[in-house]
């Protein structure tokens, strides 16, 4: 067992050993399995009580030891724990799993900038692979059935502390109601897209170095952010509407160090003055009108004659994706996430 690992067990079994001695890489590991377990918690008592509908007699250990082959092999190393532990235990593994997440985030929030740097792109590493683990587990499954194994989408929404993303300034802007645009008021962290949404994304670009993308509706930069950490040898630009989203992700890009390959801008991309840039990769998350839609998408297509592009997308510009990819004999897209993201190529 590596010592992040050790560590954590540790903690929950209320041996208190310091973590003051692990640096960025282990204190990303605990992080990571402290949240998820946070999530597994929830999860493992919904589906207790579902089991019993079906089988009542069904001991807690029964029911948990399959689990462990695959809704909870991440976690395995917490077998014997988790079961000794018992059922009317897990709202407080829970509570402890949140009080470990949270000592942690203010100990790395506390470190200097290359620590914290080291923090976040193994923290992004990891959770990557917990959340092709994820899609794995729902490859043909209808959403009608419901999500398989834990829902993560949140699970790790605190990183965005690292980077200090401040939303409240989102639910305190005033609303103009002579703009068309999709701003979202008041929504904060729904401006976003999920972590799992970028991760899965990035898997699916397939990115040479020194490619481009450009975030078309960028939000408070998160896209970038986690693909510039990841990905620097590729040049990144992020345009949205909203200034304080937009100086909010510089400043998040200052302090990781960033500056070289990505930036994010204020721009009305309605207008007919601005022409969005050729790249090779365009990300939107639903963020504009129909009408700014198919003005930004004309122009993408138009870059689509002499180049490989890819698009990915959620929400109303998929239909609308769709109708073009089929107009100019594109490739089927690639559907993941669910359902939510779809990657469309415009070549083969």
């Amino acid at each position: 067992m590596n010592l992040s690992k050790e560590t954590f067990l540790g903690l929950l079994e209320g041996k208190n050993p310091s973590t003051l001695e692990l640096g960025p890489i282990q204190l990303a590991h605990l992080y990571i399995n402290s949240a998820f377990l946070v999530t597994v918690t929830g999860f493992l008592k919904d589906q207790l009580w579902l089991k019993r509908q079906e089988e009542r007699d069904i001991s807690y250990c029964d029911f948990m030891t399959p689990l462990f082959s695959n809704d909870l092999l991440r976690i395995s190393f917490l077998k014997d724990f988790l079961i000794a532990s018992g059922e009317t235990n897990l709202k407080k593994v829970a509570k402890d799993s949140k009080v470990i997440e949270e000592n942690v985030l203010k100990q790395i929030l506390g470190a200097c900038e290359l620590s914290q740097k080291e923090f976040v792109i193994e923290s992004l590493k990891e959770m990557s692979l917990y959340f092709l683990a994820e899609e794995k587990a729902q490859e043909g499954r209808l959403q009608s059935l419901g999500h398989k194994g834990p829902d993560l989408y949140r699970t790790f929404d605190n990183l965005d502390d690292l980077f200090n993303l401040n939303y409240q300034l989102d639910r305190d802007m005033i609303f103009d109601s002579t703009i068309k645009e999709r701003l979202y008021a008041g929504a904060g962290v729904g401006v976003q897209s999920g972590y799992s949404t970028i991760l899965l994304a990035m898997e699916n670009m397939q990115l040479k170095q020194g490619g481009k993308v450009i975030d078309l509706g960028s939000g408070y930069g998160r896209v970038g952010l986690v693909c510039s950490l990841l990905r620097p040898d590729v040049d990144f630009i992020g345009y949205e509407f909203v200034p304080h989203r937009v100086e909010i992700s510089n400043i998040a890009t200052k302090a990781f160090g960033l500056e070289e390959n990505l930036s994010f801008q204020v721009q009305d991309l309605s207008l007919a003055s601005f022409k969005i840039p050729e790249a090779d990769v365009y990300y939107l998350y639903d963020p504009f009108t129909k009408e700014t839609y198919h003005y930004v998408l004309g122009q993408i297509v138009e870059y689509s004659k002499d180049k490989e592009i890819t698009i990915i997308t959620k929400g109303n510009a998929r239909g609308w994706l769709m109708d073009i990819a089929e107009e100019n004999s594109w490739p089927r897209p690639v559907i993941i996430d669910e359902g939510n993201l779809c990657v469309f190529k415009t070549r083969e």
